[in-house]
């Protein structure tokens, strides 16, 4: 054991002397090599090329040439599908709901199908029940009118025969005289007649037909349920006739005008063409927007309630000018060019439209150097590199 760590420490002797050497001998190189050539390494120091000078003061800009075209002037957004027409149908009466279609979201309808009805026995036999009583009351006057107004008799008679209890009452006979009139009006039979007639529109009310050919987009009765007067029961999308919302901004409101043709296009890149039908007269106070509504008829293209649709309002105008990134815009209206001396000078612009991204702007010089971007705390007369000269 004594022979092993004196073996060890002599190792670890032998070890700490070699690193030690080695530390001294490039320590006494490199500081030999220092003094010998310390007039090199100083004017090194001093001379640097002159394009690997850095300029704390100075800003690094990206610009370019201003070259004037012409732009058909077109607007960009999007915009969500909506039904020209969702109703809500609602009940008028109350009773025992009974739909011959199942009333769930996405049944489809036709038009003058029917959509739900309510419970009516009770009200059809009330109504049959005054139609008697109606009949009794004409079989008390015939005799009197036979005698007094013979000419009258057979108009009277015929409208007696052509009254079922099951079916609307036939129109009233005309009058043939102020005295007739006053003798019809005497018994009764006017106020009868157009009480059972009020009775009967209201019978219509217990079955709900389609206006339209649709679809349903809400549910809010089954069949079997009791609903009450003014309960809305299912709402409905009407079919074919649909419309898109496209917010603009109000800036270029002067451009949009009621009829102007719009390209759409959906997520499979397929084109569905529209129109203007009608323009929003109110700003949307979050987005500055005002709501532009196009009209699409008849489209091959399968659209549905809800999705959105790139669109392009195809202005019935063009200008000439330069399109910018709305970055480049400071102050409502103002851009950076670059002179010949790599200077910085503010230049007021005619904005034509705004996209989201980017601003059509009239007003620069062809040739001129135009700052694309935003630039801190930039003035007037600041010395600039170009980053993409």
């Amino acid at each position: 054991m004594k022979v092993r760590h004196v073996l060890i420490v002599i190792t670890s002797v032998i070890i700490i002397g070699v690193i030690g050497f080695s530390f001294s001998l490039g320590r006494k190189m490199g500081i030999s090599y220092g003094v010998e050539h310390a007039e090199e390494i100083k004017a090194k120091k001093r001379k640097k090329p002159q394009d690997e000078e850095i300029n704390d003061n100075l800003k690094y800009v990206s610009a370019v040439a201003v070259e004037n075209t012409i732009h058909p002037i077109v607007l960009f957004g999007y915009g969500k599908v909506n039904a020209s027409s969702s109703v809500g149908i609602s009940s008028e009466v109350q009773g025992v709901l009974h739909a011959p279609i199942e009333l769930k979201k996405g049944t489809k309808f036709q038009k003058g199908q029917v959509l739900f009805s309510i419970k009516n026995t009770d009200v059809k036999m009330a109504l049959e029940s005054k139609k008697g009583n109606f009949l009794s009351l004409l079989t008390t006057i015939l005799p009197d009118l036979k005698v007094d107004y013979p000419e009258s008799f057979n108009k009277w008679i015929a409208f007696f025969d052509k009254i079922d209890l099951t079916q609307p009452l036939p129109p009233l006979p005309e009058f043939s005289s102020v005295k007739e009139k006053g003798f019809i009006v005497s018994r009764n039979v006017l106020s009868q007649y157009y009480s059972i007639k009020s009775e009967e529109e209201r019978l219509k009310k217990y079955i709900v037909i389609a206006p339209f050919s649709g679809s349903i987009i809400e549910a809010f009765a089954d069949d079997g349920a009791t609903v009450a007067p003014g309960m809305v029961v299912i709402k409905v999308l009407r079919e074919g006739k649909l419309e898109i919302e496209i917010p603009v901004l109000a800036q270029n409101l002067d451009l949009i005008k009621k009829g102007l043709k719009v390209r759409l296009k959906n997520n499979e890149n397929d084109t569905i063409l529209g129109k203007i039908i009608r323009v929003g007269e109110y700003v949307n106070p979050v987005t500055q927007t005002i709501p532009v509504f196009v009209g699409i008829n008849n489209s091959e293209v399968p659209l549905y309630n809800g999705m959105y649709l790139e669109s392009e309002i195809l202005c019935n105008s063009v200008s000439k000018g330069v399109e910018l990134p709305r970055t480049a815009i400071f102050g409502k209206d103002m851009v950076f060019v670059v002179d010949k001396n790599n200077q910085l000078h503010k230049k007021r612009v005619k904005i034509i439209t705004r996209q989201d991204k980017t601003v059509l702007v009239e007003g620069l010089n062809d040739g001129e150097l135009v700052v694309n971007e935003a630039i801190v705390n930039a003035k007037e007369g600041d010395k600039v590199a170009l980053l993409n000269s």
